[in-house]
């Protein structure tokens, strides 16, 4: 499936900026399951030079300054990108308390990370639900990740990008964000592998499929390392693992490393944040 990819994020300041330099993740990347047919930012005001470098997780970063006097800024990342189903996972008959030899490039997702801190008791145990002794990885992982569909509530305005994880799962609440913080922070308590991406949901699914939460703006879900399989990617937000439905965007250890868009700026006082994402099918 081709997708069409637009994704807006416009800031109006209440003062006149007069320099910004910015640094964006807005740009997809290729997968084993995904390839990106086209990509580019739209700036206004206009800017002549963008560059582009991957990070440490190979995401794609667009760096560029404004060097003008502004009251709004508007980068826009307009990509066509075609997504392929993943296999269904197979694994061998590994109980996750008996991994071992965790591959040294996978190592720095087993730590915590500043949106993740070590999982309290209460998760721990939480997770010990699914983490049964001798339980085969792939079945503790998929359960853990239907018991949040079914157990916690979606809800866009009980947290905002900075609210603690643990407030997330004690409320069993907020939005696909922190959920993905939240089922990582129980998995990396298990001593598993696992990461944080962001990505994009069809907005207006096929006729008779259901629209998925998190389809009206930037979506994130969870990748995690399973020996035999290498990363599988589960969505708790959706109880599901994703699909040729599910875009991805960037990867790496939690939101703080796949912010959309972040800088600093001189001048501008209060601001305020409109985004607006559309993900349909390309003809």
């Amino acid at each position: 499936m081709n997708y069409r990819i637009r994704h807006l994020n416009r800031y109006s300041y209440t003062q006149p900026v007069s320099l910004c330099h910015n640094l964006a993740c807005l740009l997809p990347r290729d997968t084993l399951n995904q390839q990106v047919i086209s990509s580019r930012l739209v700036i206004q005001p206009y800017v002549e030079l963008v560059t582009e470098r991957l990070d440490v997780f190979g995401n794609r970063l667009s760096q560029f300054s404004v060097e003008e006097l502004h009251s709004e800024l508007s980068v826009v990342a307009e990509s066509v990108v075609e997504v392929r189903a993943a296999k269904n996972p197979t694994t061998p008959e590994i109980a996750w308390d008996a991994l071992s030899g965790i591959p040294a490039k996978t190592q720095l997702f087993l730590r915590p990370s500043p949106y993740i801190p070590p999982a309290s008791e209460a998760m721990r145990q939480y997770a010990a639900l699914s983490f049964t002794p001798g339980r085969p990885i792939l079945d503790a992982v998929t359960e853990l990740n239907q018991r949040m569909f079914d157990e916690f509530t979606y809800d866009g305005h009980f947290t905002d990008v900075d609210t603690p994880v643990e407030i997330a799962f004690t409320e069993r609440r907020g939005v696909c964000q922190d959920f993905a913080h939240v089922m990582l922070a129980m998995c990396r308590a298990q001593g598993l592998a696992c990461r944080y991406v962001s990505g994009y949901l069809e907005t207006e699914p096929p006729p008779g499929m259901p629209k998925l939460m998190g389809a009206d703006a930037s979506h994130a879900w969870v990748s995690v390392f399973l020996p035999g399989a290498g990363w599988v990617d589960f969505d708790p937000t959706n109880g599901l693992l994703p699909s040729e439905r599910h875009v991805t965007l960037a990867w790496g250890r939690d939101y703080g490393d796949v912010v959309p868009l972040k800088g600093l700026m001189t001048g501008g006082s209060q601001h305020q944040l409109v985004v607006q994402v559309d993900v349909t099918p390309a003809e």
